[in-house]
């Protein structure tokens, strides 16, 4: 804690002194001790010093004396220590009303006092109290420091930080996601990550946070808290907030949320070694998947088994692509550095979402991309893996702001095939963008022939326009020469396993209106949707409609 200026005046030199304005601002932080006998005395502070005057230079001069004593309050000294009887009578009143107005301690002191018996007293009461704050600042960052050494991780910070503050603790990283924190916060942590999701309160917070400095949170619904942002080399990593309805911390709370920060930011590098790693571990494993290198299936199971995931029982690769990467979707706003920090900072929250609800699976990144290997029961329900895919995607949205398509595989059930597996998926995330655009979502099982059209299209896309051109192109040219829905009707039949009923209930057309539809289909196109080799070739020229629509 600091020394201020009511402790000063505890010193037996100044047993006679008399506090002339400013008594409520005893309590003001003393950082040193300075003699000013010079008019522009206000330019050599830098605020929290004592200063002692006789206002030699501004004797005989009520003005000076007034701008004396103005300018020293505006520079945000401690306190003016003054004689009054040599070279003064007394002080302009107005000064005095600014004074208590500030609460800027004006301290007359007697003639007799020595400046420099006041100056060794008070700088001896001011470097004692900064050896033992030193000391106390050094006892606390050797108790969180221990922590962090003997693997205490977050919760431990928080619960260290927790115990040396008597408060409740947590600890956001920069994405305002929480590390650790208090057991009995004043709501839960599921609640308070609601509260700070919310645009307004999360700019405000941010907006707070840019700098270094603590500052006071609340409001909106929010709990009052003190947060003081974990900084290195000028770079944000998060914060450390503690939970109280005081307007101002204590000083001795200052310094363990300072020590708390300089902690954190070490636990902060610490995760990230373990992040490049953990991620430089999982990109070979899947590269060698993926390359087929990995033929070995015992190998590959003893590799997953390492990472923390289990392929002895088979698993589904889900492909999550990020669409600002590829470049489906452009933000202006964003370059490259920006872009890659929001997907890193996605696939940290997939991983921690993955590692919860999917503990023997894997996730990693990949070129931009989220690859994962889903084991266990989910890995072959086609619906829970859905439902796993649309938490990660709106994950995307919310934590990150990105869009995400995503790309299902087939289950493969033994580990030796899971290059083919992760094709499938690949396949998945390409047929559905193209189809569906950004933001899509597509399992394997519902790709069907359009996988071989891709794999033309990519090799040779007029040879998708000639299959086009060839079927469905010429019924496409005849509605939109005449008005007719043609290719529309198409469509549904197939959709309804041909039959005349069904599509004529959808399209709110009599059978018969349908069955000259289909055959004028025939008349344009020379393709019959009644013949199977001809319905094949019509159905094809569907997907290379779409495939070029797209």
């Amino acid at each position: 804690m600091s020394v201020t200026v009511r402790q000063i005046l505890e010193l037996d030199v100044l047993k006679e002194a008399r506090v002339l304005a400013g008594a409520d601002g005893l309590d003001r932080r003393v950082t040193s001790v300075t003699v000013g006998e010079v008019p522009d005395i206000a330019e050599w502070l830098s605020g929290g010093e004592m200063v002692l005057t006789t206002f030699f230079a501004v004797k005989n001069d009520p003005e000076g004396m007034r701008d004396f004593c103005t300018t020293v309050m505006m520079a945000d000294a401690a306190a003016l220590f003054v004689k009054t009887t040599r070279f003064v009578v007394h002080l302009p009143s107005d000064v005095f009303e600014l004074a208590d107005k500030r609460k800027f301690p004006i301290v007359e002191v007697p003639q007799n006092l020595r400046w420099t018996r006041l100056m060794q007293d008070a700088t001896e009461v001011i470097i004692n109290r900064h050896a033992s704050l030193l000391e106390r600042s050094r006892a606390i960052h050797r108790s969180l420091l221990g922590v962090v050494m003997d693997g205490g991780g977050w919760q431990g910070l928080v619960d260290e930080v927790s115990r040396l503050l008597e408060r409740r603790v947590v600890i956001l990283d920069n994405a305002l996601e929480p590390l650790g924190a208090s057991k009995d916060l004043p709501v839960t942590v599921g609640h308070l990550k609601i509260l700070l999701d919310r645009p307004q309160v999360r700019d405000s917070f941010l907006r707070k946070g840019s700098g270094e400095k603590l500052f006071r949170f609340g409001g909106e619904g929010m709990p009052p808290m003190f947060v003081l942002p974990i900084v290195a080399s000028h770079a944000r990593l998060g914060f450390v907030c503690t939970f109280t309805e005081a307007e101002d911390l204590p000083n001795n709370d200052v310094l363990v949320l300072e020590n708390a920060a300089t902690i954190a930011a070490l636990q902060t590098a610490q995760d990230r070694v373990r992040f490049e790693t953990e991620v430089r571990l999982k990109g070979d494993f899947v590269d060698d998947v993926v390359s087929g290198e990995g033929r070995d299936g015992e190998s590959l199971v003893r590799r997953g088994t390492f990472l923390g995931c289990d392929l002895s029982q088979g698993a589904t690769v889900v492909l999550l692509g990020v669409d600002e990467f590829d470049g489906l979707v452009v933000r202006k706003e964003w370059g490259q550095e920006e872009l890659d920090r929001r997907v890193e900072q996605f696939f940290t929250q997939t991983s921690r979402l993955v590692s919860t609800t999917e503990p023997l699976s894997l996730a990693s990144l990949k070129s931009g991309r989220v690859v994962l290997f889903v084991c266990g029961k989910t890995a072959e329900d086609a619906v829970a893996l859905k439902k796993l895919a649309g938490s990660l995607k709106e994950l995307g949205k919310t934590v990150a702001g990105l869009s995400v398509s995503v790309g299902i595989g087939g289950f493969t059930p033994t580990a030796a095939h899971m290059g083919r597996a992760y094709r499938e998926a690949l396949v998945a995330l390409k047929v559905g963008r193209k189809l569906h655009g950004s933001g899509s979502m597509l399992h394997f099982e519902d790709v069907g022939t359009y996988r071989l059209l891709l794999d033309a299209w990519e090799r040779d896309p007029d040879e998708i326009r000639v299959l086009y051109e060839d079927t469905i192109g010429p019924v496409d040219k005849y509605d939109q020469a005449n008005g007719t829905q043609l290719v529309e009707t198409l469509v549904v039949f197939f959709r309804s396993n041909e039959r005349l009923t069904e599509t004529a209930a959808e399209l709110f057309a009599h059978r018969h209106t349908v069955r000259y539809r289909l055959e004028k289909i025939a008349e344009i196109s020379g393709l019959s949707p009644f013949q199977t080799e001809h319905k094949e070739r019509l159905g094809l020229g569907l997907k290379a409609r779409s495939l070029l629509l797209s």
